[in-house]
């Protein structure tokens, strides 16, 4: 597996580049419509496939590290309770990227960073190189509301649960006292919310960037608003950035309501693969370095952080009855029906980017393109291939790589018996 896959961001789901469902990074163009095709399905003959390497049957979903996939499974519960950016803020359309579950605070690092910034804004990496006392799990989720950084602002929200409320509060402090490097706009400025008192909140007044972490019960709420258009305005706006972070803590927490964190003692009792997709995603192999990827299911709302334009993509959910997402060595669709996946595989998605290109051998039922455009994070190559009520999606960097990996996928599906 080629090594630069760390510097590659996840395809993962993203369902519109142009008008599809197979864009393959994160500012994807708005404007997806489908066309059901009414055709009979090539059979496909399992044995012509080249599948490589990667399994070709449901896999037996265990815990080798019965703790570390517990805290994975209580990560994955968390997104769940999660409040999308755009239901924060309905201007926030464009994911942004970034860390979604997660089990380590050190994975909110970025590798090639290192020195300085996290995934989630220049904040100082100290503090994220060891995970406080009692941390479990976290889960963030980030938006724009441009697909151009430059233009409007940015909203990243991170839920993190502690196994008590000393830990939870403990935590925030270290994490807010850590602060900002100097980048020539200073170190950072603490600042105060009226409606969040206990939020604790450093702005860099030169980058119009704010960030926050607000300990409640056993969680910790961090919000970090960075407004790159007034940035290069020079307008100086500290009310704004609080205001959109108040409104960001507002509505986690109460989301939060709902939600209640595992007991420490009882994380491995989690299911692993409650949403029954686990096993029939294709697993990541060893060495594929995607960045921001992650092994695990989400139900359809939870997935929608993972999505290039979620509101668009919930319209596709909602018209094909999409309830299910799993990760692993791409995305697997549970969608209604066998019809509904053959529509959500056919979305029209040819653009000046994106170029149709051969199925793989033995496998016509494989819809794959490659991109061909200004963005060098983008994986060259994706395809789509449905079986059922499934819709498998998978990126790499090779085409061989990439025909290998939806042939297996089909074939897990197929061999499903």
């Amino acid at each position: 597996m080629n090594n630069d896959f760390g510097r590659r961001r996840s395809a993962r789901t993203r369902l519109c580049a142009a008008a599809m469902a197979l864009a393959v990074s994160v500012p994807a163009t708005s404007g997806c419509g489908s066309e059901s095709r009414a055709v009979q399905e090539p059979t496909v003959d399992l044995t012509k496939l080249d599948t490589g390497s990667y399994a070709t049957k449901p896999v037996q979903v265990t815990a080798p590290d019965a703790i570390a996939a517990g805290r994975l499974a209580e990560a994955l519960r968390l997104g769940g309770a999660m409040p999308l950016p755009m239901e924060i803020d309905p201007a926030l359309t464009t994911n942004a990227g970034g860390v979604r579950p997660f089990t380590s605070v050190s994975d909110l690092l970025v590798p090639e960073m290192r020195g300085g910034k996290t995934a989630f804004g220049w904040l100082n990496d100290m503090a994220f190189r060891t995970d406080p006392t009692g941390f479990t799990a976290g889960f963030a989720t980030s938006a724009r509301t441009d697909s151009d950084a430059d233009l409007g602002y940015q909203l990243t929200v991170l839920v993190m649960t502690f196994d008590s409320d000393s830990d939870a509060a403990a935590a925030a402090t270290v994490f807010a006292a850590d602060g900002f490097p100097d980048f020539g706009n200073g170190i950072g400025e603490p600042a105060q919310s009226t409606a969040h008192p206990d939020a604790l909140l450093s702005w860099l007044p030169g980058s119009q960037y704010l960030a926050g972490f607000y300990p409640t019960g056993r969680f910790v709420i961090g919000t970090l608003v960075d407004n790159r258009e007034k940035y290069w305005e020079k307008i100086s706006d500290l009310p704004d950035l609080i205001a959109k972070s108040d409104k960001a803590i507002a509505v986690a927490e109460d989301r939060l309501k709902s939600f209640r964190p595992t007991p420490p003692d009882q994380l491995t009792t989690l299911p692993l693969d409650p949403l029954g997709m686990v096993r029939l995603t294709l697993p990541r192999p060893a060495g594929d370095r995607t960045k921001n990827a992650f092994s695990g299911a989400l139900d359809a709302h939870s997935a929608l952080h993972d999505e290039g334009k979620p509101d668009t993509a919930q319209a596709l959910f909602d018209k094909d009855g999409v309830d299910a997402v799993g990760y692993g060595a791409g995305a697997l669709y549970r969608t209604r029906d066998a019809a509904a996946a053959r529509d959500l595989r056919d979305l029209d998605y040819v653009d000046k980017f994106h170029h149709p290109i051969d199925s793989p051998v033995g496998l016509p039922v494989a819809r794959c393109m490659k991109y061909r455009g200004p963005d060098t994070h983008a994986f060259p190559f994706v395809c789509a291939a449905s079986y059922g009520r499934f819709v498998a999606q998978v990126w790499s960097q090779q085409q061989q790589d990439v025909f290998q990996r939806i042939s297996a996928q089909y074939a897990m599906l197929a061999n499903d018996k």
